[in-house]
């Protein structure tokens, strides 16, 4: 009976060990995906250009990027407004995430007011050092279904350059530059 619980005991314990061996690994390969990314950690100013049918629009806020849960998650805080008019503000929060599985970043995005939420899939090119995430949004705005992607550029550590382009369809044939936003960082 004694040999019986050792070898049970030993049998759990070998279990535990190669799942915390797993966790591990996987740990370590997020945080590896994840400093890819650090450059967008801090606190930055932001002028965001909006294109849309009735022109050109330019709002200003602030973004704070910090890392989370152990340094696996980056959470981004945005807030801006009207040039003109500090009231018309909007908040947003995002996380972004390494999917080890998929090999590829995750990012969640959740809007003030509004029980939407978007997730988009994406790539770090250390080549171009260019971040790209792309997602689908079924019936955005009630009646279209949006495809969206990002390009947010990595090169200055000091001024981030982010592109948001869209398509919805049926009403849209063609892509656009839907916002673009200059970041300058603060901290």
């Amino acid at each position: 009976m004694k040999k019986r619980m050792l070898l049970i005991a030993a049998g759990i314990c070998f279990v535990a060990a190669r799942t915390v061996s797993a966790d591990e690994v996987e740990y370590q390969k997020i945080r590896k995906a994840m400093s890819s990314l650090a450059p967008l950690i801090g606190e930055w100013n932001a002028v965001y250009t909006f294109h849309d049918k009735d022109g050109v629009v330019e709002n200003v806020g602030v973004e704070k990027i910090s890392p989370i849960l152990d340094g696996t998650y980056l959470q981004l805080e945005w807030e801006y407004h009207r040039k003109e008019d500090p009231s018309h503000f909007r908040k947003l929060i995002s996380f972004v995430t390494f999917n080890s599985r998929t090999n590829q970043y995750d990012s969640t995005y959740f809007y003030r007011g509004n029980a939407m939420r978007v997730t988009e899939t994406g790539e770090y090119d250390p080549t171009l050092q260019e971040f790209r995430t792309r997602g689908f949004i079924p019936l955005e705005d009630g009646v279209n279904d949006e495809v969206v992607r990002t390009i947010t550029s990595l090169k200055d550590p000091n001024r981030i350059l982010y592109k948001h382009y869209s398509r919805r369809s049926p009403a849209e044939t063609c892509e656009r530059v839907d916002e673009e936003v200059v970041f300058t960082r603060i901290r």
